[in-house]
């Protein structure tokens, strides 16, 4: 078991200025946008769902993220730093917010809570639509990045190339994996969903920092990352006399993490070329 984390290109201006204001106003007032109904529809059809047992959005209102929301930014991102670095520590109770002090808190979906009010909330319907919103409209390429990872796999490997713990590479890397980590994620514990994104601005700068680290070189296109990839049977050499194919990606002369890293400094560049921002995902797609 497991997740495929990868690095998607990301139209930023379109979440920014469609995805991101619809579920605002789905919040506010319970309305559910044609394009966004017909993605619901899409989700209720991927997992074989009747329409009978669909949820229904319009119960949702009330809540003005815009007004009173400090949790997260118009933009659904998270605001508050993040201490937990273990996902499989991070189901939905740890990710929501807890104020006590927010005037809509009886009606905000993002907010823990004891006891659930199927009449009111539906959390994981709400997170789950967002996912495919996101997917259907907004992300495009993608690069394998590692198995069941999030940003925090790069720390021992910025480490060892001498990356002081205060220099930006860290926190531009944390946006990029702790944004989504009250929507992006899924409802249960695991590293599935979205993590989180960078803006153009930020995705530009981040893989300028890492252009001047000692990471591995190659020609800047998804076709050279991916040249990196073979298929190897993990139960070879074991004595079984059985095959589990399972695709690696290795570099003659450096580890994984390293290879990885720069995998990332390259979407990153590319999404620049494009003014496009990137978004971190594992499973999504």
């Amino acid at each position: 078991m497991g997740a495929d984390a990868s690095l998607f290109l990301f139209d930023f201006a379109l979440y920014r200025e469609t995805v991101a204001p619809a579920f605002r106003r789905l919040l506010l007032d319970g309305y559910v946008e044609p394009w966004l109904s017909d993605i619901y529809r899409a989700y209720l059809q991927h997992y074989e769902i009747a329409e009978q047992y669909s949820y229904d959005f319009g119960r949702l209102g009330g809540v003005d993220l815009l007004k009173h929301c400090t949790y997260l930014d118009s933009e659904l991102a998270l605001t508050a730093p993040i201490s937990q670095r273990n996902l499989s520590e991070c189901n939905w109770e740890v990710r929501a917010c807890k104020s006590d002090a927010c005037p809509v808190r009886d009606r905000c979906p993002f907010l823990a809570r004891a006891k659930r009010d199927p009449k009111l909330f539906s959390e994981e319907e709400l997170l789950t639509l967002f996912q495919f919103a996101i997917v259907r409209r907004c992300v495009a390429m993608g690069q394998f990045l590692g198995r069941s990872i999030d940003s925090f796999f790069y720390s021992a490997a910025l480490d060892e190339l001498g990356v002081p713990s205060h220099d930006p590479i860290r926190s531009l890397l944390e946006r990029l994996g702790r944004r989504g980590f009250v929507i992006g994620y899924r409802w249960t514990t695991g590293t599935e969903g979205i993590h989180g994104w960078l803006r153009p601005d930020e995705a530009a700068e981040l893989s300028d920092r890492l252009f001047a680290l000692n990471l591995p070189e190659y020609e800047r296109s998804f076709v050279a990352m991916e040249s990196f990839k073979s298929v190897q049977n993990i139960l070879e050499g074991r004595g079984l006399g059985l095959e589990f194919n399972w695709p690696t990606y290795r570099h003659p002369h450096v580890s994984f993490e390293h290879l990885s890293l720069s995998f990332v400094r390259t979407v990153c560049f590319l999404a620049t070329r494009q003014n496009k921002g990137v978004l971190w995902g594992n499973d999504i797609a």
